[in-house]
């Protein structure tokens, strides 16, 4: 079995599509299995893309994002318009590279395929962009406007990272159950409980506070921090003081009102943005936090509830289908709008050691259903659906289905 993937998002600075396409490609490769995987651009292509994007890449402004009125601006039409005819150029690479030497199939792991003479199969992660707009770009609400229902049309198969999405896509496209596979994502390693001193010690080389409430992401509309920054602020000054938010993640699209209210207000009240953590330190960020708040309003997966869990951690989130299906009743859920019930749950989980405790008790087992091996396992499977041949179901665990 010769499948042919899109490796781009691999290459370039890793996105949440990024890590998922180099972390199935080499899951997929460990599987014991009749399979072939010609990734293209090949990985050794990784200098020269960064490269590139890295003159693409704008200055950051002066406020740490970038405004709408930059975002419209001519710099960043010539970007789009560069983007463009990079796409365009792959397109036909892509497509050359299917005439010359051919695959079985096609796997495309950032939503939208080449057109490509070969059957093909998509990643769909969420229906972000289709369903709420506000949050994306205009430049990626129009393209997917514009290409979106023809790669619906032209796909053989679909994956999504959830039952959740799968769903989704079932009711807003009209797409048949069968032609799609839920394939839970797994979780970066080296994420485990550690001994709180040790934790500790890595802390305070990276100038953190040793206890604090964390949320780890891109600072955007989507991910509902105004909101938790508001919620927190007005919690009394004995909370703060124990316990400081933490927000690890970069700023995104569009976050101008949340980078003025920390400019004026949330920086006075023990909010703090530590900027970069190397990959090896995020075990410790997590083993140290109280909890991780996750109020998003819209996720296709959420990695970070679940490796809190893997950690041993506690979990607050919004109470949307992905932080359901993935934690389960692990986590404690709130309307991603209700300021009442959040500041309530933070108070409570600030000072309540038996909540707290309960909080965590199951969480590290139901983290570790979630891995890259599984997931290969299961888009193995979909493989096999996608052309034609009698899927293995035993290569999914009953663990895994029961649970997920």
């Amino acid at each position: 079995m010769r499948i042919l993937v899109n490796y781009l998002p691999a290459l370039k600075q890793r996105s949440g599509v990024g890590h998922y396409t180099a972390e199935i490609c080499a899951a997929l490769q460990s599987l014991h299995q009749p399979l072939d995987l010609d990734l293209f651009p090949h990985p050794s292509w990784e200098p020269l893309i960064k490269g590139a994007m890295a003159k693409l890449k704008p200055s950051k402004p002066s406020v740490a994002v970038k405004s709408q009125e930059q975002n419209n601006s001519a710099a960043s039409i010539i970007k789009n318009q560069i983007k463009s005819f990079a796409r365009n150029g792959l397109n036909y690479l892509f497509a050359d590279r299917v005439r010359r030497i051919g695959c079985d199939l096609y796997h495309e792991p950032n939503f939208l395929p080449f057109d490509v003479d070969a059957p093909t199969i998509s990643t769909i992660h969420d229906l972000s962009v289709i369903r709420y707009p506000q949050w994306h770009p205009k430049d990626r609400v129009h393209e997917f406007e514009k290409r979106f229902e023809k790669a619906i049309s032209k796909c053989t198969h679909f994956l999504t990272d959830l039952e959740f999405v799968k769903q989704e896509l079932i009711s807003q496209f009209n797409v048949p159950s069968e032609k799609i596979t839920a394939t839970p994502l797994g979780i970066r390693s080296g994420l485990s409980p550690l001994p709180i001193p040790e934790a500790r010690a890595i802390l305070k080389e990276l100038n953190l506070p040793q206890k604090y409430f964390l949320h780890l992401g891109t600072i955007e509309p989507r991910k509902n921090l105004l909101f938790l920054m508001q919620v927190y602020c007005g919690l009394p000054l004995r909370v703060r003081e124990q316990y400081p938010l933490l927000l690890v993640g970069g700023w995104g699209w569009n976050a101008e009102k949340e980078a003025a209210f920390y400019q004026e207000t949330a920086k006075y009240h023990n909010v703090i943005l530590p900027g970069y953590i190397p990959e090896d330190k995020i075990s410790a960020v997590y083993n140290c936090a109280r909890a991780l708040l996750a109020p998003s309003h819209y996720e296709g997966f959420g990695f970070p509830p679940v490796e809190m869990m893997a950690c041993g951690g506690a979990v607050l989130a919004s109470k949307i289908g992905a932080h359901q299906e993935v934690c389960g009743p692990t986590a404690s859920y709130f309307h991603p709008e209700d300021k009442d019930a959040w500041r309530d749950a933070l108070l409570q989980i600030a000072w309540d050691d038996e909540l707290h405790r309960n909080l965590r008790k199951g969480a590290v087992e139901k983290a570790s259903l979630f891995s890259w091996q599984q997931c290969a396992l299961n888009t193995y499977s979909a493989y096999q659906k996608a052309l034609g041949i009698n899927a293995n179901s035993a290569l999914i665990s009953p663990a895994f289905k029961e649970a997920c």
